[in-house]
């Protein structure tokens, strides 16, 4: 899993991401939940945790509900089949490196997210930790993050997103399947690590909310949710405003 400089092999990384996350001097709360929670999405009951200082390296076998927090660097967490792991090479900083679903749960905010916000630390700190630069520069946001429709990569979930709100408010998909297409495109692009943000960001977050009151299942409604004409009505009222603030669509 770690080559003779104690980084990630290439080899144990393919298939799987990394994303780096601030971190103190210890295993804080933070570091700590994101550990359990990548670990129980694998179905691990146990980590193994190996500290990387002095020969040999020590080896712990311990409960994923056990107390993370005051561990120190340098240290390796990872689950029994090695789908998942946190290497906490020194204060500053941890590597988090999994499968698909270690990293949804571990990472929830997104691989490209978490990469995008370290970046923004690591800069803030470089006069005190200058070797933060270097990580976040080693692990850049594989997504650029899209604030205007015409800069969406028109082979990405967000893309579909945008061609469901086109067909909706032009009357061309009912109700039910936009409600249920735009779920679906919504999880795509968190897995996908599409990062949304500015004026498109502000729309898909109003079109969020607009669908937590309407129910696809009509015998699942309650009082007060929109019906098919209310949800056609208010998404077609965010997606007009969008357009006037000048970062919709300007070509076909």
């Amino acid at each position: 899993m770690l080559d003779t400089n104690a980084t990630f092999t290439s080899s144990w990384l393919r298939g799987k991401s990394v994303a780096p996350v601030p971190v103190g001097a210890r295993i804080d709360a933070a570091l700590a939940h994101r550990v359990t929670a990548g670990a129980r999405a694998v179905g691990a009951s146990h980590l193994l945790a190996t500290s990387l200082a002095g020969t040999p390296r020590v080896t712990s076998r311990l409960p994923v509900a056990a107390d993370w927090t005051g561990l120190r660097p340098p240290f390796l967490l990872h689950t029994p089949d090695l789908q998942g792991a946190v290497l906490f090479p020194e204060d500053g900083y941890a590597l988090i490196a999994g499968t698909a679903a270690f990293l949804a749960a571990a990472v929830g905010e997104g691989a490209d997210t978490a990469r995008a916000r370290f970046g923004r630390y690591a800069r803030s700190l470089q006069d005190r930790h200058p070797s933060l630069v270097s990580v976040a520069a080693a692990h850049p946001p594989g997504h650029q993050a899209w604030s205007r429709a015409d800069d969406v990569d028109r082979a990405s979930a967000a893309a579909r997103q945008l061609e469901l709100l086109d067909a909706f408010t032009e009357g061309t998909c009912g109700a039910p399947d936009f409600a249920h297409d735009w779920w679906e495109a919504r999880r795509a692009s968190r897995a996908n690590g599409e990062r949304i943000q500015g004026a498109l960001g502000d729309l898909f977050d109003q079109v969020f909310m607009i669908l937590e009151d309407y129910s696809i299942d009509p015998d699942l409604a309650e009082p007060g949710d929109l019906d098919d004409a209310g949800l056609r009505t208010a998404v077609t009222a965010s997606w007009a405003a969008f357009r006037r603030r000048g970062a919709g669509r300007t070509g076909p």
